[in-house]
Order: structure tokens, then sequence, then C-alpha cells
């Protein structure tokens, strides 16, 4: 059986080091991953790094994932490449629960992850009690599918369906299948929200170029709010975190299209951001929809109707109050939707009680 309390060192001096921006192995992923097709920004990489890191300390490691499994199991990870890092969590969850580790690797970021893996099984070897059997390994999902016993994967309702179709074909269980489809955040105004919050709002929808799970897509407001607030947030957001390339470029030409067909919308200078009025319906990356409510009973039956596709909520505690949100819908206050804490749990699921169930 796997020493925790060994590894649980190993880990949380391999995010010390990683938290310095000189480290040179943390150096060399960041430009390899921002040389991938992806978009990546190096501030958003940075940021990214930095937050996982801060996570891992001895305290919440142990408190999240107590005990290791009588039974070592190998699990398969399908990882996403949508935005940095988004694969870590899982890695840990699989490794300090004792169950050997096999993942994909996302052309989108073929550099982080393998690098902080190799970095830790580094300074695990120094470690001579060590037990020898940790070996986590980054391989194709065709090999996944032949060696693993249960299945963590993330992506796009279609992806997903193509790999609960392969799970079937290779005898892997339903209960074994961990599966995230799309989802999205949204954040719901009282229109009393102060600059600072406003900023944080920003940075929940902008960062990572609003490609995460965790970005807000959607932003509900009473209808006597105006967004120009909001609007010159994302500006002061966008200084500090530029815009990607590729964002502004797409970006562009929707908005060409909103100015054709006369939609009310608002943009950032060079199309930094990009802000529409409309009904509440998912647009592109870096473009937001501004929704206007007359009551909160309008928007807690919305969201009751598209419980199945929201990862969060961003809103105020009254705010919360007043929808009375439960449980099946998580809830963080303005600048949080970024900040995920280690033991959060994607689509409401938890991770370490997935992987006690297989035991």
């Amino acid at each position: 059986m796997m020493d925790q309390s060994l590894y649980i060192t190993a880990l949380v001096e391999t995010a010390e080091a990683w938290s310095a921006l000189d480290y040179n192995i943390r150096r060399e992923a960041e430009l390899l991953s921002l040389d991938a097709q992806n978009r990546f920004t190096e501030e958003a990489l940075v940021f990214a790094i930095n937050q996982q890191m801060s996570q891992l300390t001895a305290d919440g490691l142990k408190s999240w994932i107590p005990d290791v499994a009588s039974e070592s199991k190998t699990i398969g990870v399908l990882n996403p490449g949508n935005i940095p890092f988004v694969g870590l969590q899982d890695f840990i969850a699989v490794t300090l629960s004792g169950h050997q580790y096999a993942g994909t690797v996302s052309s989108k970021s073929p550099a982080l992850l393998p690098a902080f893996v190799n970095d830790l099984t580094r300074r695990l070897e120094k470690y001579a009690s060590f037990e020898n059997g940790f070996k986590p390994e980054f391989i194709s999902f065709e090999d996944l599918l032949i060696c693993a016993d249960a299945i963590i994967a993330s992506g796009s309702d279609e992806t997903i369906k193509i790999v609960e179709d392969a799970c079937s074909e290779n005898g892997i269980k339903k209960n074994c299948r961990l599966l995230r489809r799309n989802r999205f955040s949204i954040a719901v105004l009282s229109g009393a929200e102060s600059a600072a919050e406003l900023e944080s709002i920003a940075e929940d929808a902008l960062l990572h170029e609003g490609l995460g799970c965790r970005n807000v897509s959607i932003i509900w407001a009473p209808e006597s709010a105006t967004p120009d607030a909001l609007l010159n947030a994302m500006a002061e957001f966008r200084a500090a975190f530029p815009v990607h390339p590729d964002t502004a470029g797409s970006l562009k030409m929707t908005q060409a299209y909103m100015r054709a067909v006369d939609q009310p919308h608002g943009y950032g200078d060079n199309m930094e951001f990009l802000v529409s009025k409309g009904e509440a319906e998912i647009q592109m990356p870096g473009h937001i929809r501004w929704v206007e409510y007359t009551n909160l009973a309008d928007v807690k039956h919305w969201m009751d109707t598209h419980q199945s596709h929201l990862q969060l909520v961003v809103c105020s505690a009254p705010i919360a109050d007043k929808l009375g949100i439960s449980d099946y819908i998580s809830h963080v206050l303005p600048g949080f939707a970024q900040r995920p804490e280690l033991s959060w749990c994607p689509d409401k699921v938890s991770i370490p009680e997935f992987l006690t169930r297989l035991s």
C-alpha cells in the first residue's frame, strides 16, 4: 500500500517549486504550452499554474483524500486541453487514493501535466521507503481503454458519446465511468454591484478566453441596469490579461454580423471582448450574453430548466438566498469562478467518492 504521507510531502515540495515563476521545469512547460494550438496566453497560464499550486497544501490534500484504497485499480483519464492544467485535479485524486494513473495528453495542452508528473516522480525517487509501484503514464486513448478498470473523461457531448460507446465495447461498466459533458456558468446581478465586484465578474467571464466550464457565459441583470460599468470592468481586466489573437479575430466576425442585424452590443477597442443583449443563449467563447430580468423568479425558472447544463452560478450571497439555490447547482461569489478549490466537484460529482465506489 502506498505511503500517503510521503506522497503528500513530495506533492507539496513539487508545488512549492512550481510556485516560482523562474523554476526552469515550469518555464519550459509554459513555453511549450504557448507554442501549441490553443488559446492560452502567458498571463492566463501563469494565473492557472499559481492558482493550482496554491491548493496543494499538506492539510488540504489529507483532508480531501484521507485514506488509500485497499485495492489499487488502473484509472484511465481522458484529459481535455481547453484551459491550462485542467487535468491536475483528476491526477492527484487518482494517485493520492493509491490507484494507478493512465492518462491521455491533449494536443492543445501537451506539456504542463506531463512535466509536473515527471517532476513529482523524480522527487519521490529520493525516498527509498516509498513504494516502487508509482508509475503514472500517458498513453493513447486506444491503449487506455485496454488497460483501464475505470474511466474519467471530460469533453464535448460528441466526445463523451464516443467515450461511452468505446467503454461499452471494452467492457467498462457504467458505474466505472465518470463522464463530464458540456457545461457553462452564469452570473446573476442585483444591479448594485461595486466596481470591484464587476471587475471580479469580468475575470469570471473572460479569463481563459471563456473556454472553461466555470466561465460565465450569461449574465442576468435587472432590466433597469445597464452594462456600461461591466464593459468598463472588462476593459480594465483586458489591460492586465490581454486577449488571445484568435479570440479577437473570431469576435470581429460576430460583431460585424451583429452590427448588420442591428443587435445591441458592446465591445472592447480591439475586440478584446463582446457583450450582447438578447435571449439567454450560449455564444462563442469571449462573447457574453447580457440578459434582462424583471424578477428573480424568472431567473430561477430558467435555472431549473437548464440545471443539467449549469456548472456554477456566480452571485452575491443575498441573491443566492433569494434564488433559493439548492445543492444541484454550485454557487460562488464574484471572483471565485476561476479559483476552484482542490476539492470542488465538477458536475456536482465528487471524484474521491467515485473512486471509493470502485473498491
